[in-house]
């Protein structure tokens, strides 16, 4: 009887460490697999929570980049936000292309100035009464040396949050890229003028980022629309815009095209407007219809001083998406 006894309480023993491994492990797979995909991107603090989509196949989202002007925010985003407000259906949200403040900070650098411009950003943002989403750009995130730095992240983060991440809204799937990370020590920097100057800024998107990008897309598949806002543009009107390095802008080219609902790919950084797909039309963007190769579109005309002429895509602006099921249209919306 007690040789009974002492085998059943083995067996009970046994059985508790074969259930708290398998726990131990289904929770460090969960740890793993948080970490494998874009972590949830949340609005911009004191804009409001996204709500659900009233209606899954139909509704409509502002986007804008290049909102900065020195030494608070512009008469333009000013505007933009009203004009959101005033809308009638209102949007579900906005989505900002980066460059929300001037930022470029000195030596000695005031953390408070850096975070007081972010705050203030969120006063004018509350305007538009939506809950507002933003792709970090270089103006957030770059240190004195014009490179994205630890410290400026760690402000970003204390003020807005997460510098990149996703989030679903009734049909589709928003995702915003970091394209101002800090890269690791010893990454060679884009070459230089004779003047000195960089011939490329040093936007950086880090393989970690690539890694939980691709699991993203793939986890998504089944969404009819996939949305991309980033800052710096894979296919820019000049060359040296181009997120650097190199391969790195090819890589995600080619990545988006493998994923046939991937719709737009949206970006900022050059102060202006440009469809590399119809780069003449300065008034209107043709509908999009689920299935056809992705659009890239530059939308730099928030706010910032613009770079080109009129007739180059030189003016202020900004740009309403409207889905209907498998098919986007695009409002471009001039400003003085």
């Amino acid at each position: 009887m007690f040789l009974l006894t002492m085998i059943i309480r083995a067996l009970g023993v046994a059985l508790l460490a074969v259930v708290l491994f398998t726990a131990c492990v289904k929770w460090r797979a969960s740890l793993q697999n948080s970490d494998a995909t874009l972590p949830r991107l949340l609005p911009l603090p004191e804009t409001g929570s996204l709500s659900s989509a009233k209606d899954l196949e139909r509704f409509r989202f502002v986007v804008f980049g290049d909102a900065m002007e020195t030494p608070r925010p512009s008469a333009t985003i000013q505007t933009i936000f009203r004009n959101i407000r005033d809308m009638d259906p209102r949007p579900a949200f906005a989505i900002s292309l980066g460059d929300i403040i001037e930022g470029e900070p000195t030596e000695p650098i005031d953390t408070q100035k850096i975070s007081r411009a972010l705050h203030t950003f969120l006063d004018v943002a509350r305007v538009g009464a939506v809950p507002v989403f933003n792709a970090a750009g270089n103006h957030e995130l770059d240190d004195v040396d014009d490179i994205p730095s630890a410290r400026m992240l760690r402000i970003y983060e204390q003020v807005i949050g997460p510098a990149y991440g996703s989030f679903d809204y009734g049909n589709s799937h928003f995702i915003a890229l970091n394209s101002s990370e800090v890269p690791p020590p010893g990454t060679k920097p884009p070459p230089k003028r004779t003047t000195g100057q960089m011939e490329q800024e040093f936007s950086y998107i880090s393989p970690r980022q690539i890694s939980q990008l691709t699991a993203d897309l793939e986890a998504n598949r089944d969404k009819a629309h996939v949305f991309v806002a980033m800052h710096y543009p894979l296919k820019p009107l000049t060359a040296d815009d181009r997120l650097y390095p190199g391969h790195t802008a090819r890589e995600l080219i080619e990545l988006f095209a493998k994923y046939p609902n991937v719709s737009y790919v949206l970006a900022a950084h050059e102060h202006l407007y440009y469809n590399p797909q119809d780069s003449s039309n300065l008034t209107h963007v043709p509908a999009y219809i689920a299935g056809e190769p992705t659009r890239y579109l530059v939308s730099g005309g928030a706010g910032a001083p613009i770079w080109v002429k009129p007739d180059e895509g030189g003016f202020h602006h900004y740009l309403i998406f409207q889905v209907d099921g498998p098919r986007v249209t695009v409002a471009l919306k001039r400003l003085p």
